[in-house]
C-alpha cells in the first residue's frame, strides 16, 4: 500500500478533529444548549423583518462558546503548532536548491496551450532540479517555510525580458544570474535585508526598485519580483 501524503494525512486529521468536536458539543449540554440557542438567534435575527444587530452578536457569542471551549479544538491547535515548528526546523536543514537547466524553445510551441510549469510550488521541504533539461518558462512560485536557491547560471534564457516571481513566508532566497544577462529586481518584504551584487539594503515593511546595471546593450534581461514575510533575498552572477 502506498504510504499517505502530507495533504491526506493533514486532511484526515481534521476531519478526525471535527468530528471529535461535533461528537464532544452534541453530548455535552454545557456547550450544546449554548448552540442551539446561538442558532436559533442567528436564524430568527435573519429571517426577521426587523434585522437585529443584538440577536446576530449574541449568537455568534453563544456559537462560539462551545466551539473555543472544545478540547479537540485545543488539541487540534496543540498538535498543529508541533507539527509547524517540526516541519520549519527541518526547512532550516534542507535548502530548496533550484538548479534551471533549459534547451531552445520549440517553434512549434507557440501556440497558447495550459500546462503544468516544471518548477512548482513547495510548501515545506526542499526541491531540487539537477540535470533535467526542458524549454524556459518565466517561473512563478511560492515556498512557505525555509530557504530556496534559484540556479540560473545553466539557463539558456531566451532574448528580450524573463520573469521570475518568488513568495516566501520564513526564509531566504538566493538567486544566481548569468554574468552576461541585465538584472531589474522589485523585492517587497515586512523585515530582512535585499543584497544585489556588493549591495546591500535593510527592507522593514517596505518596497524597493533595484536596477544595478542599466545595460542598454544586454539582450536578455531577467525581472525578479520577490514577496518575502521574514528574511533576506541576495541576487549575484556566477
Amino acid at each position: 500500500m502506498k504510504s499517505m501524503s502530507k495533504t491526506s494525512l493533514i486532511g484526515w486529521f481534521m476531519l478526525i478533529s471535527a468530528i471529535g468536536m461535533g461528537f464532544e458539543i452534541v453530548f455535552n449540554w454545557r456547550l450544546f444548549i449554548p448552540l442551539i440557542i446561538g442558532c436559533f438567534l442567528l436564524y430568527t435575527a435573519r429571517n426577521s423583518r426587523k434585522k437585529s444587530n443584538v440577536r446576530l452578536i449574541i449568537g455568534l457569542f453563544l456559537i462560539a462558546i462551545p466551539i473555543l471551549s472544545s478540547a479537540f479544538l485545543k488539541l487540534f491547535i496543540f498538535i498543529a503548532l508541533i507539527y509547524g515548528l517540526i516541519a520549519y526546523s527541518k526547512s532550516k536543514k534542507q535548502v530548496n536548491q533550484i538548479v534551471v537547466q533549459t534547451v531552445e524553445p520549440d517553434p512549434k510551441s507557440s501556440v497558447l496551450k495550459k500546462k503544468q510549469p516544471f518548477i512548482k510550488n513547495i510548501f515545506i521541504g526542499s526541491q531540487k532540479k539537477v540535470n533535467e533539461v526542458f524549454e524556459w518558462d518565466d517561473i512563478n512560485i511560492q515556498c512557505g517555510l525555509g530557504d530556496t536557491v534559484v540556479d540560473l547560471g545553466m539557463t539558456m534564457l531566451p532574448p528580450g525580458e524573463s520573469t521570475v516571481v518568488i513568495r516566501s513566508f520564513f526564509g531566504n532566497i538566493q538567486l544566481l544570474v548569468p554574468f552576461d544577462a541585465s538584472v531589474i529586481v522589485n523585492h517587497s518584504a515586512i523585515s530582512g535585508k535585499l543584497k544585489v551584487f556588493n549591495d546591500e539594503t535593510e527592507i522593514f515593511n517596505s518596497n524597493i526598485i533595484y536596477h544595478p546595471d542599466s545595460n542598454e546593450e544586454a539582450v536578455r534581461t531577467i525581472k525578479i519580483i520577490t514577496n518575502v514575510m521574514v528574511g533576506n533575498v541576495e541576487v549575484r552572477r556566477i
